[in-house]
C-alpha cells in the first residue's frame, strides 16, 4: 500500500512539471522560454474621402474672342478619388477686365474609380461684355481665379 501511495504522489509532483514543458526548454543549461498567444487585439481604421486633382500647378485657361464683347476658354483637368462626387466651380474675376465671368464643367459628376484610371473633366469659363475699350492691350493677362469644388454625389 505504502509503495501505492509513493508512486501515486510521486506522479502527481511530475504532472505540473509536464505542463510547463511546452513553454520552458532547456538551452545550454538554462531554461528557454518560448512565445506563447495570449490575446487577439483587432484594428480597426477609418478611411476618409479622398480626391486629388492632378498637376494642379500646369492647368490654366486661356480666353479666346468669340464674339466682340464675348471670350470663352477652358480645360480639362485630371481627378483621382475614393468615392462618388460632383465637381462644382466658381469664378473670381480680378477686376483687370470688366465683364460678367461664368464657368461650368462638362459632366462634372465622377464615379467611384478604385483603379488606377484617371477621370478628365474639361473646366470652361465664359466672359460676357467684355469692355475691352477700358483696357491697354496685352498678352496674358490674369482676369479671374476658378475654383474647383467637389460635393459627394448620393
Amino acid at each position: 500500500m505504502l509503495r501505492k501511495s509513493l508512486i501515486v504522489v510521486t506522479l502527481l509532483s511530475l504532472m505540473p512539471m509536464s505542463v510547463q514543458a511546452k513553454s520552458v526548454r532547456r538551452y545550454l543549461g538554462f531554461p528557454l522560454y518560448l512565445p506563447s498567444d495570449t490575446c487577439v487585439i483587432p484594428v480597426t481604421m477609418d478611411v476618409g474621402m479622398y480626391v486629388e486633382i492632378l498637376d494642379v500647378r500646369s492647368y490654366s485657361i486661356k480666353l479666346q474672342q468669340v464674339a466682340f464683347e464675348t471670350f470663352e476658354g477652358c480645360t480639362e483637368i485630371k481627378i483621382k478619388s475614393n468615392f462618388d462626387l460632383e465637381l462644382g466651380c466658381k469664378v473670381k474675376p480680378t477686376g483687370r477686365v470688366p465683364g460678367d465671368y461664368s464657368c461650368w464643367i462638362d459632366n462634372p459628376k465622377v464615379h467611384l474609380d478604385l483603379s488606377e484610371n484617371v477621370s478628365v473633366r474639361k473646366v470652361c469659363v465664359k466672359a460676357d461684355n467684355v469692355k475691352v475699350l477700358y483696357v491697354p492691350p496685352g498678352s496674358d493677362i490674369h482676369v479671374a481665379n476658378v475654383t474647383v469644388t467637389v460635393i459627394p454625389d448620393s
